[in-house]
């Protein structure tokens, strides 16, 4: 990689909560998005009228759930997943792929991307990136951060690795409803109607932060996602931003805005992975409203365990060859 451009602002230490230690160090300059939601080229909404549908943290043992419901309407997401998981449940994986929706990189054991070296941090994306290209074929292009913590050093070294890199601009925080949280059902509902009922003043569309990561959050998009589909066209990422090749092969298409499905306007193209001739261009979002979501309780686990299905064994060696690369890397 070309780090010749790449900021040098400093690795920033977070606690055991999942929050920087001393927010008042961040400089400024840095562009920290939790810190002060300054972006750079990030993507935090997209056009008026479309809703950009994600999930994160999968897939894991509920995410079957919440494909099937896609299916039902076949409505496609994108879904920004964590390496890990992608190893300990790579059936789910292949079925997401196979289903059309658009796949990105959420790291390898969601650790807060600033708390990263440079040389942690480019593991943590390519070793994903390598995960999902075992099992799906292609390489992604697409990143969000957990927690949404990123500055101008982990986009510099995301721009060397050629990742546009998402944010958000409507936050559920619906991972606050994990097992003992303080964050209800009811809670996630009235927050999709605020933004359903503040609709006819919008001056941007949108890009949520949902979860496929409990059961509950689960249950909670599939119950909200009639509503936002009956407001908004709603559709992945890459669609909201007309990119037809969200991936490194330029042989895979992703439907646009116009093409994609979605529960208000169903175009006649599918989104289903195709072959096509010309590649295609990205754009970025406008800055939103955002908050930033962050806690331990949020994480998942980061080993390489193989579950689910039998896998090739290349699949295996890279689960092992991760587990061990990056628990060296988090001992320098």
């Amino acid at each position: 990689l070309n780090l010749t451009s790449v900021a040098t602002w400093p690795v920033v230490p977070f606690t055991a909560a999942g929050d920087p230690k001393n927010p008042k160090a961040i400089p400024a300059a840095s562009c920290d998005w939790t810190e002060t939601n300054c972006i750079n080229k990030d993507l935090t909404t997209c056009p008026l009228g479309v809703w950009g549908l994600t999930y994160d943290d999968g897939p894991t043992e509920f995410s079957g759930k919440l494909y099937d419901f896609l299916d039902t309407t076949d409505q496609k997401a994108t879904l920004f997943y964590i390496g890990s998981n992608v190893i300990q449940n790579p059936a789910l994986a292949r079925r997401a792929c196979a289903a059309g929706h658009h796949i990105a990189v959420h790291t390898w054991s969601h650790n807060p991307s600033t708390s990263l070296t440079n040389e942690q941090f480019v593991a943590e994306v390519k070793y994903t990136e390598m995960a999902i290209k075992e099992l799906c074929g292609f390489t992604p292009r697409y990143f969000r951060p957990p927690y949404g913590d990123i500055d101008d050093r982990i986009r510099g070294l995301l721009w060397a690795m050629g990742y546009t890199s998402v944010i958000w601009d409507y936050d559920t925080n619906d991972w606050m409803m994990a097992p003992g949280g303080s964050r209800t059902m009811a809670q996630v509902d009235a927050a999709f109607a605020q933004w359903i009922a503040a609709a006819p003043t919008d001056k941007t569309g949108h890009m949520t932060l949902e979860h496929e990561l409990y059961a509950n959050t689960v249950d909670a998009a599939i119950a909200n996602l009639p509503k936002v589909q009956a407001t908004w066209k709603t559709m992945p990422v890459s669609a909201c931003m007309n990119d037809a090749y969200p991936y490194l092969e330029k042989n895979i298409t992703l439907a646009t805005m116009d093409g994609a499905k979605t529960g208000v306007n169903n175009g006649s193209n599918s989104t289903t992975p195709s072959t096509a001739a010309a590649g295609g261009s990205t754009s970025t979002g406008s800055a939103g409203s955002s908050t930033a979501s962050g806690s331990a309780a949020h994480s998942t686990t980061g080993s390489g365990a193989v579950s689910n299905m039998v896998v090739s064994s290349s699949v295996t060696v890279l689960a092992a060859a991760a587990a061990v690369a990056l628990g060296q890397m988090m001992l320098l």
